[in-house]
């Protein structure tokens, strides 16, 4: 009788762990995870490396931003200025068709 509250109190002490343990197993059975095969160590280096190659794909992907945000800065002044020089000219042909007309 002693073991069995022994085993009751360490039960409920531990029951959070336990449930957690248990979804944590079903979850890998479920994605066809063999628990006796699985290496642990080439699970943490595979990790470590695709953390790696993320944190230098963010880097890029910054970069790349910053550039495509100043290569839109400078098409819309440039944009800005060819509708400048565009209506400027117009307005140079109506002044010299009205000085023709005079």
């Amino acid at each position: 009788m002693k073991a069995y509250l022994c085993k009751d109190a360490y039960l409920r002490r531990h029951e959070t762990e336990l449930i957690l343990h248990d979804g944590a197993e079903n979850m890998l059975k479920r994605f066809g995870i063999d628990l006796k095969t699985l290496d642990v160590e080439k699970l943490r280096s595979d990790y470590n490396a695709l953390y790696s190659k993320k944190q230098t794909l963010q880097k890029t992907y910054k970069s790349t931003e910053k550039e495509t945000a100043d290569l839109n800065r400078k098409l819309d002044n440039l944009n800005q200025y060819l509708d400048h020089t565009s209506e400027q000219q117009t307005v140079d042909k109506k002044l010299d068709k009205n000085t023709q007309s005079l």
